[in-house]
């Protein structure tokens, strides 16, 4: 196919990735449907846990020793009237979240997928 100007594709799947009605989209469903719709030779591959981990890259590390060291100030900087936080990432930027607020959040998307509210579920992803 590639001689006719065509080019291969990689279709990745989410493990727990559910349609609009809810049901699973299995990489089995999505082979049916490139084979039956597009007529196209379709393969599935699932990676093992080694594969999705693989090596850490440079920025990988350096992430890690960023949020650690963010994770070392809250502690040093926390007194006992200090909400408990979390330490995540905007941007490429570690940032100390309230772990409470992110338990809403967390909720609140569960929700919006369990109503089939995606504009606001990936709203509230971020």
């Amino acid at each position: 196919e590639r001689l006719t100007g065509q080019r291969l594709n990689i279709i990745i799947v989410a493990e727990g990735a559910v349609d609009r009605n809810g049901d699973p989209i299995t990489a089995d469903k999505i082979h049916k449907v490139v084979v039956d719709k597009l007529q196209q030779d379709t393969r599935v591959t699932v990676l093992g846990h080694v594969q999705r981990g693989g090596n850490p890259s440079a920025f990988d590390r350096v992430l890690g020793c960023r949020m650690g060291a963010e994770a070392v100030m809250a502690l040093m900087e926390a007194t006992p009237d200090t909400e408990a936080c979390v330490v995540t990432l905007d941007g490429n930027q570690a940032v100390r979240l309230p772990l409470m607020e992110c338990v809403r959040r967390t909720k609140a998307v569960a929700q919006a997928m369990a109503d089939k509210n995606w504009d606001l579920a990936v709203q509230l992803r971020g």
